[in-house]
């Protein structure tokens, strides 16, 4: 039947220029990677044409003549094509955002108040702080958020530098603290009174909630600086020299990293060791 044939033509040619025009656009998102997204949805809006083919053919599979059937046939190897290449594009992009999932930089906004409850309120298991100066955390406001954490499960260990640390210690130490500096004598008093504060308060708290929450102090010079949520770490710039530090807290950016893969799974580790090697120096829970 001629009809079936001038089908058959203009449905194989929609095919071929379905499969081309995916072809050139996949091409183009390799190189323009923010257009991935409007792509896709584009590519999306050809499910409902492979359906409609689908019924088409399944109408004509309904015939008895030979023509209709076989053109049935090529209308379900077309609608393969276009789901085919959807699925591949689809599966790409999950693989680029998985990849682009392992880091991200955040460009302000380190360790201030905000920083340090969202920390702690977003943990579901485990929130981890390794820090220099303990000023922060001798917060009234912070140590509730933790409080009402270990209430509902969550452990929380803190490793700051330690009030008895060596001189030579805190004089590196002051080289690189962010705004208020300290010279080392003050800051050597800073950290007593935030301990001694820390203590205070946590010993207030309930039975199980100290039992999920522990500070320990550091005996070693300053390095990493990090907080980990769960299965993320996130890390700022905090160990450069204070003068080349933003002024401002709200200035500090940080990256965030999975501890599934480098370099999260690296700063997991360092405060792993570094927790152990400070078994000795408790402040506070435990």
């Amino acid at each position: 039947m001629k009809w079936l044939n001038e089908v058959n033509t203009v449905f194989g040619v929609l095919g071929f220029l379905i499969t081309l025009v995916t072809f050139l656009k996949v091409q183009s998102v390799q190189r323009a990677q923010r257009e991935e997204r409007q792509l896709l949805r584009r590519l999306y809006g050809t499910e409902m044409l492979a359906a409609q083919l689908r019924s088409a053919a399944g109408f004509l599979r309904q015939g008895t003549e030979s023509d209709a059937r076989m053109l049935a046939e090529e209308l379900v190897r077309v609608c393969g094509q276009i789901e085919g290449i959807s699925r591949a594009l689809d599966s790409l992009n999950r693989e680029r955002r998985s990849v682009r999932g392992e880091s991200n930089l955040v460009p302000n906004g380190y360790y201030t108040p905000a920083f340090l409850n969202r920390a702690v309120n977003d943990a579901q298991h485990q929130v981890d702080f390794l820090i220099y100066r303990n000023l922060q955390f001798a917060n009234v406001d912070l140590l509730q958020s933790m409080e009402r954490a270990a209430r509902r499960g969550v452990r929380i260990r803190i490793l700051g530098l330690s009030s008895r640390a060596e001189d030579a210690v805190l004089d590196q130490a002051s080289m690189v603290l962010p705004w208020p500096q300290a010279e080392p004598a003050v800051l050597r008093r800073q950290l007593s009174d935030s301990e001694e504060r820390i203590r205070s308060i946590v010993e207030g708290w309930g039975l199980q909630s100290r039992g999920l929450f522990e500070y320990r102090g550091y005996l070693i010079a300053p390095n990493a600086h990090f907080a980990r949520t769960d299965g993320v770490v996130r890390q700022g710039f905090i160990g450069t020299l204070s003068s080349a530090q933003p002024a401002g807290l709200e200035e500090r950016g940080y990256m965030e990293f999975r501890t599934s893969a480098e370099p999260g799974a690296t700063l997991s580790r360092h405060f792993e060791q570094l927790w152990a090697r400070s078994a000795e120096n408790v402040v506070a829970g435990g």
